[in-house]
């Protein structure tokens, strides 16, 4: 028996308290104090029905493990919006994660093409009374928190690191190498390098430079690569995921 065992569960989870608990049990809060402190009281019935709204595994709880951390973030895959919606699956946020280690940043499993991109496949798992949506974390990247701030003018509750693949935006960002990308700044707030997609497509890396005068505003959508074409569309037709604030190249 240990300690107050229920309490790293609740914590993990979106239920927050053993009062919340309590209540979404019908339960009185005496009851859940004195499981808590007591492990051997756990049954497998009511071990599934805690794994439910604690979005725990039930083997965990009945053999007292800590719980697993939900490494996901929400989907890149411009297939999963409908589905989900039809599904009522919520979507994990990156504001949802937590590292394993204080300050790091996770890597999804989505490849920005500088090209054509590649999105992992897609994790549902029971998070309190929801079923969430999202990538598999594939690493954690612990980056100086004053470097985001400051010098990338990034939020780090917001930004994630990604993959880079294929060759248009070579020399500049060469296949695998990481990029930071910043998830709350989804708007061109200036000619430089983002993370977006066509709404079609798995998402790329590209740099964009504003058409001056044009109205509609347009974008010219600009591979690094001297020897591919650029393009223009209007920028009401482009999705920005976010802006490219870092970069880890391989040397």
């Amino acid at each position: 028996m240990s300690k107050n065992w229920l309490d790293p569960f609740i914590k993990a989870s979106k239920i927050g308290s053993q009062e919340a608990l309590a209540d979404a049990l019908d339960l009185s809060r005496a009851t859940i104090n004195r499981l808590a402190n007591d492990h051997s009281q756990l049954k497998r019935e009511r071990a599934e029905k805690l794994a439910v709204l604690l979005g725990a595994r039930v083997e965990d709880l009945m053999l007292n493990r800590p719980p697993v951390k939900q490494n996901l973030v929400s989907s890149f895959d411009p297939d999963d919006g409908e589905e989900s919606q039809q599904e009522e699956i919520a979507s994990y946020s990156r504001e949802h994660w937590k590292p394993s280690v204080d300050g790091a940043l996770p890597e999804v499993d989505v490849k920005l093409g500088a090209g054509s991109g590649v999105v992992g496949e897609t994790i549902n798992i029971p998070v309190g009374r929801e079923i969430v949506s999202g990538h598999a974390v594939v690493a954690e990247w612990l980056i100086p928190l004053q470097y985001l701030r400051n010098e990338a003018k990034a939020s780090p509750n917001h930004t994630l690191v990604m993959e880079v693949i294929g060759d248009s935006m070579q020399p500049t960002y060469m296949p695998g190498d990481r990029v930071l990308v910043d998830l709350s700044q989804t708007s061109m707030s200036s000619d430089t390098v983002y993370a977006i997609s066509d709404g079609q497509s798995e998402p790329q890396i590209k740099r964009l430079q504003r058409v001056p005068f044009s109205d509609p505003v347009e974008v010219r959508i600009i591979s690094d690569n001297p020897n591919l074409d650029r393009f223009t569309v209007e920028l009401e037709r482009l999705t920005i995921l976010g802006r490219i604030v870092g970069h880890i190249a391989r040397k």
